[in-house]
């Protein structure tokens, strides 16, 4: 009777045990993935080029991290319209070099590109490539162009 007992205790806890890791498996850990911080990043303060920011976040990110490009895709329009606000835009003193003017050109031109390669409905892999390259002519300004007060 006692090694039935065990035998049966010992069932009932690797059946618990099995519950647990099959839990922990599929329940996602409670920290945030890495774009969720980019709540928390500081604004440049150049109004026009943050708004770009949260267009093309809002693309990128999805697109990075798991290759979802649908997000990217509905925002196309708006994104390139951000960039060419943007583009516009006075260029704080600060921020007025060479390299960030030539990014900020890159960005205005490849904003655009990617609208009208999601227009056309162009393949994945090169919506993918057109974005990343978007997004790192946008990396060049972001890193090198940082005010400390709001612009107007």
């Amino acid at each position: 009777m006692t090694a039935f007992r065990i035998a049966s205790l010992a069932l009932i806890l690797a059946a618990a045990g099995a519950t647990l890791s099959a839990q922990a498996a599929t329940t996602p850990p409670k920290t945030k993935p890495a774009m969720m911080d980019m709540e928390h990043e500081e604004k440049s303060g150049w109004n026009e080029l943050d708004k770009f920011h949260a267009e093309l976040a809002a693309g990128w990110h999805p697109a990075a991290m798991s290759g979802d490009l649908k997000p990217a895709r509905a925002r196309a329009a708006t994104m390139s319209e951000a960039a060419q606000t943007w583009f516009a835009s006075s260029i704080p003193i600060p921020c007025d070099t060479r390299e960030i003017r030539d990014a900020r050109t890159m960005v205005a031109s490849e904003s655009k590109a990617f609208e009208q390669l999601v227009a056309k409905q162009a393949p994945d892999a090169e919506l993918k490539a057109a974005l990343k390259t978007l997004h790192g002519h946008f990396e060049v300004v972001e890193k090198k162009c940082k005010l400390t007060a709001k612009m107007p």
